[in-house]
Formats: structure tokens, sequence, C-alpha cells
């Protein structure tokens, strides 16, 4: 009569097939175990709901190859009470199609998808009506994440996390009206993503990591009227970084870095009245010494925001915190 079985972060490796036995079983939570592989007994566990398997090295540095998904066998498609199923490996085109058959899902991971089924992928996302967190990721950093394809995203999507090269936002994004959450990361886009996306209208966080090519940013006005969380990470061609007044006007936090050529902080800081926490990583010094109080030439832009920190890289995603004061003494 189990319904809920959790072995997460533990050092358990593998799951026996008399798992399958499990029939009233409802949650699998195997996140930060090592456990790659599953049996293919899982298929029987009909009332199964929520599948939780997925773990990070935190020992190397940030990367497609960071997270690590569950690799499963064929006969995925009879879970047709699954909600939620996160992170699973895109398995090939018949291992992609066996997805269009769990029209419950609310939550949906996976990784290592391969360009050439980009295409079936987004055929099966359009059945899915009643999801509302979509995570894809290519196989890596250069694969391009072709989802084109996608003539209307699921209405009740909240949140939307995608790694891998695009070149260019979907033409359906436009259409994420509902979104509240969206990361981009590897996107390596030359064409300025946020024309697109400041006219989200429920837009509260946005992440960029490697997602912009280009040399500026600008937040326009009246652009991203409900974003609260931003963060703009490894974009190494951005040489500047500009907030129109009335742009931004809700955002609360505020993460920068690396950016090397950034040389100063963001042109219009100084109108985010709301931004209580300010944080850089891996800046370099100059930047730094330019917001010290009393001498720093950027200090005055900054001086309304009640937390700032600088975070030096040690280790992997470990890292070294100081404040201005720290910085100064």
């Amino acid at each position: 009569h189990l319904r809920y079985l959790n072995v997460r972060n533990t050092k358990t490796n593998s799951l026996p097939k008399s798992i399958g036995k499990l029939h009233n079983l409802q949650t699998l939570d195997i996140k930060c175990t090592l456990i790659h592989k599953l049996p293919a007994e899982i298929k029987r566990l009909c009332n199964l709901r929520y599948l939780i398997g997925y773990c990070y090295d935190y020992d190397t540095d940030f990367s497609i190859g960071s997270q690590r998904g569950l690799n499963l066998q064929r006969g995925l498609g009879y879970l047709e009470n699954l909600q939620k199923l996160y992170l699973v490996e895109a398995n090939g085109f018949a291992f992609i199609r066996e997805l269009r058959r769990l029209r419950q899902l609310r939550k949906l991971g996976i990784t290592k998808l391969m360009a050439q089924n980009g295409k079936i992928l987004c055929e099966v996302i359009a059945q899915m009506s009643h999801l509302e967190s979509l995570e894809v990721c290519s196989t890596n950093e250069e694969e391009i994440l072709d989802l084109q394809y996608l003539s209307s995203p699921p209405q009740y999507l909240q949140r939307l996390y995608l790694k891998g090269c695009l070149e260019k936002l979907p033409d359906w994004s436009l259409k994420l009206q509902g979104l509240a959450t969206l990361s981009l990361m590897w996107s390596k886009m030359r064409v300025d993503p946020l024309e697109v996306l400041q006219h989200l209208p429920n837009l509260s966080e946005l992440v960029l990591l490697q997602a912009y090519l280009g040399e500026q940013l600008v937040f326009q006005a009246p652009g991203f009227q409900k974003l609260k969380i931003l963060k703009l990470y490894d974009m190494d061609t951005l040489t500047t970084l500009i907030i129109e007044r009335g742009a931004l006007p809700l955002l609360e936090l505020l993460k920068i870095g690396p950016i090397p050529n950034l040389r100063t902080v963001p042109s219009g800081i100084q109108h985010l009245r709301n931004l209580s926490a300010l944080r850089f990583y891996d800046m370099p010094n100059e930047f730094a010494l330019k917001l010290l109080p009393g001498m720093g030439q950027d200090f005055q832009a900054i001086q309304h925001i009640r937390t700032v920190l600088f975070h030096k890289k040690i280790k992997g995603e470990c890292y070294r915190t100081c404040t201005l004061n720290d910085l100064a003494s």
C-alpha cells in the first residue's frame, strides 16, 4: 500500500526490479542520488503522479553537463497519471513520442535533446494542456534547441527554462501571456531578446546566461512592469547596460556577472527605487572600486540599495562573499 517513496540525498545507486510491484505508489523522489538508469518495471506504476530525479555537480564550473537527469526505458507512456516528470533524458524519437500519452503533466523537464527531435517534442508539448512548468535542455552548449515548431504553447504555462543554442527567440514567445519565470541559458542570440520579452505582462523573474552576444542591452520604458528578479550572467561581449526611467519599476533583486567588459553599474539603476539587493559575481576589481562609499564615482547611483554584495568564485559553484565595507577596508 506504499504511496510515497523518498531516497533523496542518499548514496542509493539503483532501484530493484521489484519496485514494479508498488502498484499504489504515487510519489517516487530520487533527487540527488546516484541513480541514473531506472528499471523497465517502472512502467507498472500506473498510479505514479510524481517522478523526480536529478542531481547537480557543484564541484565543477556550471554548464549544461552539471545537471544529470534520469535514463528511462521504453514504456514511459504507461504512466498516464504522471503530473510531475523531472528530469529525464530524451532518448530518441520513439521515447519522445511516448510522452504524448502523459496528458496530465503539470511539470516536465527534458534533457539531452538533439536538434532533429525538436519538431516531435513541439508536437507533444502542444497536447499537454495542463502544463505549468517546462524545462528543455540540449545535449551540449553548441547544439541547436530547435523549438520553432510549437504553434501555440500550453495556455497555463507559468515557468519556462530553455538551455541550449536558440539563435533567436521562438516565434511563439509573445503568446506566453501567463509566464511568470523565464530562464534562457547558452542561447547565444544575436538579436536583443528584450525587444520581445518586455511585452510579457506577467513576467516576474528573468534569467539570462550566455543568452545574448551583443554589446548593449537596453531595458526600455515602460517594459517589464512586473519583473521582481533579474539575473544577468556570463555575457562576455556586453559593454553597456541601460535601464530607462519607467522600466523595471518593481525590481527587488538584481544579479550581475561575470560580465568582464562592463565597466560601470547599469545606467539608470538609480531609478530602481524598489531594488533592495544587488549582487555581483566575479566582476573586475576596477568595477568594484567605483562603488566604494565616499570615494567611488558610481556609489551615488547605488547608495539607496540596502544590500550590495560581491561574490568571488573559489571552486566550482562555491563563492566567497564580501560587502562594500569589506572592500573598503
